[in-house]
């Protein structure tokens, strides 16, 4: 059954305060489900016995819900949170539709797991002293915890190695930013429950991670379709005590598990600190009729601002929503600006009104970009005494939101003149399609449509900061990915004449790297380095 309404098994109606969708599953089976909601919810998955199997907390807008049912038996999706808000004019309600239902009897066979021996010294000492997979095995895992990090040459690189539990798993991915060949399938200690992965790893590695077991196997179907498949069963590490918690009370698949290695960089304005001013965050919602859209739209304003104070430098932000949870940007913004690394600003945090929305309008929209300079930029103006000097106005995001802060200022030097671009998408070209994955996967087409215009354009008055994570490259196969991408860019720019700042991180793509390179970038294009 695929993208059939929901309504036809259950009805959902918008608006209320809780709602309930009943499923009836068998164990394994795997469920592509979609929510549309014009205000954040939260869903729970309630499995037969009554228990909540995992969470999802969405904000406004399109979201996919990927599970495998953990039991066979009458299931139920309740959603809760505020519904269509009549103050806001919106008039749309929730919609949760059915996209695809697979029975576990129609699911591929996974191919046989890898079997071989640990590379860790660590774990081979504990196999030799306690045999593998024994209790007195794990009860070492567990007290040393994973990752098991080891010297890995001359210091440069660390041995990183992760382990896993399961006697009844069939098969076994890391799923983290890493795209390399053999670089995320897990080999298992033949006749145990020992599976174990190991990499070396640059030593200033930082990345956050989860595991996925018995992903669901398909046997045709699109590639994307495969590879998201992996969300119905990623989670975090259980044998690793790092976690990074996404929203209070994350479940197992909400939560991703962390890998620091020794040399990782400082993140000093990632936190709270007691005794530093807070600024003001204001959260609106902007409607553009040109886009025949609406979004919220969060505006920070520095401790002590007045609105007829002089004119401050102004931070244009894409993915609004990621960047005030994933990335705490308001902190990071009051402690540079109480450790006086960049001066007060204004900070204008921009939310994607849909998925659908986000691949359309970020990657180097024309239309996207004059709404931005015609009617975003003016009513931000008329509401706090925000710059329109271009050298003080910074266009920022990563991924499509680093590839749209750059044609930003392309399209509009005039009102953008600096770009921060975390792991931006300088791959993409207009005859892609929008929604392929980092990296591209068609090859049919140019990439780095963004680079050649730039190498064509007159040179304006524009600065860059350009950061992408050394594991970004292309995985086999595929086209060019974002670290080749950038350093293209990169080249570019610099032949042109442009001030280019760049940065590369032992790391992918991932909120927790550009958590740390955001400050470093607002430092460099607007503060004191």
């Amino acid at each position: 059954m695929r993208r059939a309404c929901l309504a036809a098994l259950a009805a959902l109606c918008g608006g209320a305060a809780a709602q309930t969708l009943s499923l009836e599953l068998t164990s394994g089976d795997y469920v592509d489900a979609r929510l549309t909601t014009p205000h954040a919810a939260q869903v729970e998955l309630r499995a037969p016995d009554g228990s909540v199997a995992r969470t999802w907390q969405l904000p406004s807008g399109d979201a996919e819900l990927l599970f495998v049912a953990p039991a066979s038996g009458r299931h139920e999706l309740r959603v809760s949170g505020a519904g269509a808000s009549e103050a806001s004019g919106d008039k749309h309600t929730r919609r949760l539709e059915l996209r695809e239902r697979v029975p576990a009897a129609q699911l591929a066979t996974p191919p046989a797991a890898r079997s071989a021996p640990p590379q860790s010294a660590t774990v081979k000492e504990w196999i030799a002293q306690h045999g593998a997979g024994t209790d007195a095995f794990w009860a070492a895992v567990a007290k040393h915890g994973t990752p098991i990090v080891e010297p890995a040459g001359d210091g440069t690189a660390q041995l990183v190695t992760l382990l896993w539990r399961g006697a009844d798993t069939r098969s076994l991915r890391a799923f983290w930013p890493i795209r390399a060949a053999q670089a995320d399938a897990f080999a298992r200690v033949p006749g145990t429950d020992v599976w174990h992965l190991s990499l070396r790893l640059p030593a200033a590695t930082r990345m956050s991670y989860q595991l996925a077991p018995d992903v669901p196997q398909f046997a045709d179907g699109p590639r994307m379709r495969q590879r998201r498949a992996v969300l119905a069963t990623a989670q975090a590490d259980p044998l690793n005590p790092k976690r990074w918690e996404r929203h209070d009370g994350a479940d197992r698949y909400s939560t991703a598990s962390l890998v620091e290695l020794p040399q990782a960089p400082r993140e000093p304005w990632a936190a709270a600190r007691p005794g530093v001013p807070r600024g003001n965050v204001q959260t609106l919602r902007f409607r553009s009729d040109r886009l025949g859209n609406e979004r919220d739209v969060s505006i920070y304003t520095p401790p002590g601002h007045a609105r007829g104070a002089a004119a401050l430098p102004l931070l244009l932000l894409f993915d609004r929503d990621d960047y005030l949870s994933r990335v705490p940007t308001p902190t990071i913004l009051d402690n540079l600006i109480a450790d006086g690394r960049i001066p007060p600003l204004v900070a204008v945090l921009i939310a994607n009104p849909s998925r659908e929305a986000r691949a359309t309008e970020l990657p180097c929209n024309a239309v996207f970009s004059q709404v931005v300079v015609d009617e975003l930029l003016p009513w931000v103006r008329g509401k706090v005494n925000a710059t329109a000097d271009p050298a003080r106005v910074v266009a920022a995001g990563s991924s499509y939101g680093g590839l749209a802060a750059a044609c930003l200022a392309l399209r509009h030097p005039q009102a953008v003149g600096r770009v921060l671009a975390l792991s931006g998408s300088f791959w993409w070209s207009p005859d892609r399609d929008p929604t392929a994955p980092v990296g591209g996967l068609d090859d049919t087409a140019e990439s780095e449509w963004a680079a050649r215009q730039f190498a064509a354009a007159p040179r304006a008055d524009l600065a860059f900061f350009l950061a992408p994570g050394l594991f970004e490259r292309s995985a086999p196969g595929d086209s060019i990915g974002i670290l080749d991408a950038n350093r293209h860019l990169r080249d570019v720019l610099t032949a042109k004449g442009y001030r280019v700042h760049y940065r590369e991180f032992a790391g992918g793509h991932d909120y927790l790297n550009w958590r740390g390179m955001l400050p470093e970038g607002l430092i460099t294009l607007l503060g004191q380095p």
